[in-house]
């Protein structure tokens, strides 16, 4: 008996010395929308090993859009979905209880790009008024990557109210570029690298950039890309929860007090993107990443880009609070 005492008192001494070694990182699974660069925060997250910092084990699945994400998560197969929050919107209407736990990209990632041949027929510069180049767009077939996307909602939104009708249709936004340059679409709405790959290789012409923020106020998005579960998940994994925002907050202190540090870990996660590619995307969206927390009035401009759009029935009858998480 002595000796099992004994040996009983080394095994928990040994548990209460190791400390953390003996805690088990709780594993998650993210499925996101795309591999563009609206995830580059979430990608220095993965790489500066901030998920582990914070007790998480994540696997993340790149789906071929934000409608495939989310409904990972509606199935059970994912916790997380990383997706627009137009995606949530979309699932809410259909009564489904999915909410938002922070935001991963602030504003509007995606750019509308046309192929040269058909930006130097219409008569338009790409530099005159944006309400011009919206016009500009009327009867053009231009690729988004679903009808919930968060990059459709502001440019139909935008075009409409300019009195333009572009013809919309839906592919992944790797495809879109070999579309663009075969001809078989007129343009597209895609992020970075996806956007400025055909803008380098000369096959097509930045049309409107969504990170500057060219588009009018009224359609302009509050998140590009959020993260997303069930409010009966969350409220079942409450230390997950608090683990996940964590995480997206020390990307945001990680960018704004170490940025060349933050960039050194982008670089990593996109080992393909040339150095002046990287910079000019970590310059333009670095800021978009450090933004995590989300508001009930983001929320509201959300529903008003949906309604100008008018590709989400019934989404104006939401309780935008009800869309958020709780308190941030």
């Amino acid at each position: 008996m002595r000796i099992f005492v004994l040996r009983l008192a080394v095994l928990v001494a040994a548990l209460v010395f190791a400390g953390p070694a003996f805690a088990a990182d709780m594993p998650i699974t993210i499925t996101a929308s795309s591999s563009s660069l609206a995830y580059g925060g979430m990608k220095i997250a993965l790489e500066a090993g901030l998920f582990q910092k914070n007790g998480l084990d994540p696997k993340v699945i790149v789906m071929e859009s934000g409608n495939a994400a989310i409904s990972a998560v509606v199935g059970g197969s994912a916790a997380f979905s990383a997706a627009g929050a137009g995606e949530v919107l979309a699932a809410r209407v259909r009564g489904q209880d999915i909410v938002i736990v922070n935001n991963i990209y602030h504003g509007l990632s995606g750019s509308l790009v046309l192929a040269k041949s058909v930006a130097d027929k219409i008569g338009v510069s790409p530099t005159a008024p944006v309400e011009d180049r919206l016009r500009a767009l009327n009867g053009l077939a231009i690729a988004a990557p679903s009808a919930t996307s968060a990059y459709l909602t502001p440019y139909k939104s935008a075009a409409t109210a300019a009195g333009s009708t572009p013809k919309f249709l839906y592919m992944t936004q790797p495809a879109m570029v070999a579309a663009l340059q075969v001809g078989a679409i007129q343009g597209m709405s895609a992020g970075a690298p996806f956007s400025l790959t055909p803008v380098l290789n000369g096959s097509g012409v930045l049309w409107i950039s969504g990170p500057k923020g060219e588009l009018p106020p009224a359609d302009r998005l509050t998140s590009s890309a959020c993260l997303q579960t069930t409010r009966e998940y969350a409220q079942k994994h409450p230390e997950i929860i608090r683990a996940a925002r964590a995480v997206f907050a020390d990307v945001a202190t990680l960018i704004k007090e170490k940025p060349d540090q933050a960039k050194a870990f982008l670089a990593k996660a996109y080992p393909s993107l040339e150095p002046a590619m990287l910079n000019a995307a970590f310059a333009e969206s670095a800021a978009n990443w450090a933004d995590p927390v989300m508001t009930v009035d983001d929320i509201r401009q959300e529903i008003k880009v949906q309604v100008g759009a008018g590709a989400l029935p019934g989404v104006e009858k939401l309780d935008p609070a009800g869309v958020l998480l709780g308190a941030q």
